[in-house]
């Protein structure tokens, strides 16, 4: 009689913690590039220094992170459009939705993230409109300081708080469409509004050319700075499930290595109007309008978009990088990186100011660019890391 045979461990279902790694991995990544964008484009605006080898790591540290923003939105995609466990207070412990899952109420997901977002919107703005009036521009006026407030823009990226808040408006009006679309209609749907704006910054920049004048860029305010980052809200949802493997993936991380340095190519070769660095001429000025080197360019949008499907690809649930030790490190950091992004320009104003220290313009040096960047990346995370320990001031982080 042959012998029974021996049972096979059933298939272990990856735990949330796994299945969501990749998220907190995206998200310290997309950190730190912002870090970057800030740090190095400080040296990147510095007429003195261009041309030298310091100008060409800002450039290439600057533009070659400026997928930071939209990676974060399509983050926020990935984990808040689930309709089943969008009410949750914590972003990151989400779990994966069923066909069945009650639909979470709009008014308890409204209560929940902005009183998540709103105490730090309302403490950040007041501490860098501090930081303006007493250090960055004593002759500002309070006019200039409301005129900035209605553009989402008091100082330096605070227009983030006002993007997200305005797509997490949306999200309850979005959950009825993801509970019913496929994940390729709304790849298709996010696709192409990211697209949209892409076509339009193109436009404008033809139109331009044709007119021999400068690109009017359309005016944003603190309720409009959403809009333009709709698609990638959608596309985060829409991508993440994907796992790419062999020749796939590898086609992915080559768009991404290609894009980014288109961008920092034409940053460097070409300029960036927008930042006063360089005046494009000829094939340059067309380049330059047709592909804006902003937040709604066609590239930087496919350089987002290849990141986040590489680092998804790369950290899937079976990888070593969401071993359960791993994904709980990474989603420590995670959490802190909300903190990081409201504080580290108040400490990149400080650090380039301490006494002996002549930073304001940005490095100068290949060694002084790489430093500023660490100093101001490792005082972030620790500050919110203390900031998060203080009963008084742990829900500003």
């Amino acid at each position: 009689m042959d012998a029974p045979p021996t049972p096979t461990p059933q298939h272990t279902r990856p735990s949330t913690a796994q299945q969501l790694a990749y998220t907190s991995w995206l998200r310290v990544i997309a950190i730190i590039g912002v870090v970057l964008i800030h740090v190095a484009g400080l040296t990147y605006i510095n007429p003195d220094v261009r041309g030298q080898a310091s100008w060409w790591l800002a450039a290439a540290l600057d533009f070659g992170a400026k997928w930071a923003v939209p990676v974060f939105v399509m983050v926020s995609g990935a984990v808040i459009l689930r309709p089943s466990s969008s009410s949750s207070s914590s972003s990151s412990s989400s779990s994966s939705s069923s066909p069945a899952a009650p639909t979470p109420s709009a008014r308890e997901f409204y209560r929940r993230r902005l009183g998540r977002l709103g105490i730090p919107l309302v403490f950040w703005h007041l501490v860098y409109v501090v930081l303006v009036v007493a250090v960055v521009d004593t002759e500002t006026t309070a006019a200039g300081i409301v005129a900035n407030l209605l553009r989402g823009e008091v100082y330096t990226a605070l227009y983030f708080f006002w993007l997200i808040l305005g797509l997490y408006a949306l999200v309850p009006m979005l959950w009825p469409v993801v509970r019913v679309w496929s994940p390729r209609q709304l790849g298709t749907a996010g696709a192409a509004l990211v697209a949209l704006p892409a076509l339009d910054a193109a436009l404008r920049g033809i139109i331009a050319l044709l007119e021999d004048s400068a690109v009017r860029e359309p005016p944003l305010t603190l309720l409009t700075q959403f809009v333009p980052y709709i698609g990638f809200l959608l596309l985060g949802h829409a991508l993440g499930g994907v796992v790419l493997r062999g020749r796939a993936l590898l086609l992915v991380a080559l768009v991404w290595v290609a894009t980014s340095t288109e961008l920092v190519l034409q940053s460097a070769l070409v300029g960036d109007p927008s930042s006063d660095v360089g005046t494009p001429t000829g094939g340059g000025a067309v380049l330059a309008a047709v592909s804006p080197l902003t937040y709604q360019g066609a590239v930087l949008a496919l350089s987002a978009v290849s990141l986040f499907v590489l680092v998804r690809s790369v950290v899937h649930p079976a990888s070593g990088l969401a071993a359960p030790a791993a994904a709980q490190r990474m989603r420590r950091l995670g959490d802190l990186t909300f903190g990081v992004f409201a504080c580290h320009l108040l400490v990149l104003a400080v650090v380039t100011r301490l006494p002996g220290v002549d930073l304001v313009e940005g490095a100068e040096s290949v060694p002084g660019v790489l430093g500023l960047v660490a100093v101001v990346v490792v005082l972030s995370f620790a500050l919110t890391a203390l900031l998060a320990r203080l009963p008084g001031l742990r829900r500003v982080v």
